[in-house]
């Protein structure tokens, strides 16, 4: 379904609300977050409530994606990214994150390892963003819809966009994924899409239907929402919304 919020804030609190009932309710917590400057409040806010919590103890984290070739402490990396804003807020143990080594040589064998982690530790949980060019983790337009991870060639419109992240020139080329597939096996998923730079692909995600953009692949089904603030959705029509898909 797609829910429009009035602003990010809203779509803050939702989502650390979510985070909170996943992390009490569901037997063994298993979440898949993505990186970037979009969830960055929500999970600052879920920490601040969820510190001393003691079902920390139970919660596994999985990678999404990460650039290959950039080391987890590296300015922009996904790990440097979530270990700011999550993992270290909620001074988790490394043995609940299970996260992509973009430097590992062996890469198939990284996508191996957290696919049998996955295989052996459902996902209960999964936050993800959307690219400008309509990407879901590293999955990029044109892609196949795989249920395990893989190496991937990055699109230009992505290499540029994440510039942003680092803090110098960075040359960017491939990157390791979860496939769409995967992402759409947890038993919850939330799409996030905030703010008037999002518009452009949120109108072409929702009411293009035959663009072929990967974020289209999460849509109809009842377990996965899109959430969109009001600057985000601005050029999509409301009989569309009202249909609820």
């Amino acid at each position: 379904m797609i829910k429009i919020f009035e602003d990010k804030q809203a779509i803050t609190n939702e989502i650390a609300k979510e985070m909170k009932q996943h992390l009490l309710n569901d037997e063994n917590p298993v979440f898949c977050l993505a990186s970037g400057t979009t969830p960055e409040k929500s999970y600052r806010q879920f920490a601040g409530g969820a510190k001393n919590n003691p079902r920390l103890e139970d919660l596994r984290i999985v990678s999404l994606d990460e650039w290959v070739g950039i080391g987890r402490t590296s300015e922009g990396s996904c790990y440097q990214m979530l270990n700011k804003d999550l993992f270290s807020p909620l001074e988790l143990r490394d043995s609940q994150i299970k996260f992509f080594n973009g430097t590992e040589l062996d890469l198939e064998k990284e996508c191996h390892r957290i696919d049998n982690f996955i295989e052996n530790n459902p996902i209960t949980f999964s936050l993800m963003g959307v690219g400008m060019n309509g990407h879901i983790g590293l999955n990029e337009p044109g892609c196949s819809i795989l249920d395990h991870s893989c190496v991937v060639d990055l699109s230009e419109k992505t290499k540029i966009v994440a510039q942003k992240y680092f803090n110098q020139p960075t040359s960017l080329e491939k990157g390791i994924t979860l496939g769409l597939g995967q992402i759409m096996k947890s038993k919850r998923v939330i799409v996030v899409m905030t703010g008037e730079r999002k518009a452009e692909i949120a109108k072409e995600i929702i009411m293009n239907r035959e663009a072929q953009i990967p974020a289209q692949v999460l849509l109809g089904h009842e377990h996965i929402d899109f959430y969109l603030d009001r600057e985000a959705a601005k050029w999509i029509n409301k009989e569309t919304l009202n249909k609820g898909e």
